[in-house]
């Protein structure tokens, strides 16, 4: 039995711990408290925004928390929890955080960036596609000179990581009419993807791929993974959009690509090393669309990651497998 088919004895939850940074946590408590009181009307909130704001010796049924760096230390002070939920999909700053990670039920916040993402892939598949870079460029020096468009309809997508994220994509880019392939860890068929193939499989599909967009989570076993050799099995002109996490995507093996014509542009919204060095060669290339890690946030991004864990929560009331538990063993 896999962990995400794992249940658990239901239990109440009545006590919930809300953590969150001081600055932020002013903006989301009556949010919070609203959107929670609805579904739990008997559990009380208690909200800390900073370690000596964690009641010590408390008890609480779930703690609620992004994954703060003084994290380890708000936990220390508890007596005890059952479960955490992370308001962030991404959850692997947490495996070198000093806290227990066996005892308590741990959930994320998956599919809060689905849309979001998935339509900052389209914008920049769109961006390189329709020139709007070198249109924006020309008319800022109230220039008037024409070029051929190219278009997104027959082409193919490739997508590293057919997650929630990957999955809306493909909704998307099935609206233009776009070939599409795609990997998982564990091969199944995904709903409008025409080939799903492993990723140590996925060198036939590079060949003729136009857009490679990368939504992987950053572990072990994809740190560094798309580097030069990958990258130098796409078809010529191709086009990287990079949504992971910093560290999946290689920039040195990014550069080297663009610069002998194996990619003709990239987006990048991650990068190894955040903010992206003043002095990095990536900056100020027409090639390149660089944004500062924006690709998820969305104004609505509190309440998508409160819905997940009322999913869970309804699961967990049911006896049911909880929807978005981490998988210890994959780690995210």
């Amino acid at each position: 039995m896999t962990e995400t088919n794992i249940r658990y004895e239901p239990f109440p939850v009545r006590r919930i711990l809300f953590l969150q940074k001081a600055e932020v946590l002013e903006q989301q408590r009556a949010l919070v408290s609203v959107y929670l009181g609805k579904e739990l009307p008997d559990a009380s909130i208690t909200f800390a925004g900073s370690i000596d704001e964690v009641p010590g010796g408390g008890e609480f049924d779930v703690v609620i928390t992004p994954t703060l760096p003084w994290l380890p230390q708000a936990l220390a002070r508890l007596a005890g929890y059952r479960w955490m939920h992370f308001l962030s999909a991404g959850v692997e700053k947490i495996w070198a955080m000093d806290f227990d990670k066996a005892r308590p039920l741990m959930t994320k916040s998956s599919g809060v960036h689905g849309a979001p993402m998935s339509e900052y892939a389209i914008g920049a598949m769109l961006y390189f596609t329709k020139q709007f870079g070198y249109f924006h460029d020309q008319a800022r020096r109230g220039e008037w000179q024409r070029a051929w468009l190219d278009e997104l309809t027959g082409k193919q997508l490739t997508v590293l990581g057919l997650g929630h994220i990957g999955q809306c994509l493909v909704r998307r880019a099935k609206a233009f009419d776009m070939e599409v392939a795609g990997t998982l860890r564990h091969l199944r068929p995904v709903a409008q993807v025409d080939r799903v193939v492993p990723l140590a499989e996925i060198g036939s599909e590079l060949a003729r791929t136009d857009f490679l967009v990368c939504c992987l989570p950053l572990t072990e076993e994809t740190r560094g993974l798309v580097d030069e050799a990958l990258l130098g099995r796409l078809k010529s002109g191709a086009v990287l959009v990079d949504i992971s996490r910093g560290g999946v995507v290689q920039g040195a093996a990014v550069l080297k690509s663009l610069d002998v014509g194996i990619l003709k542009g990239a987006a990048l919204d991650v990068f190894e090393q955040q903010p992206l060095p003043p002095a990095s060669p990536l900056w100020r290339r027409e090639d390149v669309l660089i944004t500062p890690h924006v690709s998820g946030t969305t104004p609505h991004y509190l309440e998508k990651a409160l819905d997940v864990f009322l999913d869970n929560y309804n699961a967990l009331k049911l006896g049911e497998p909880m929807v978005t538990l981490v998988d210890q063993e994959a780690g995210y």
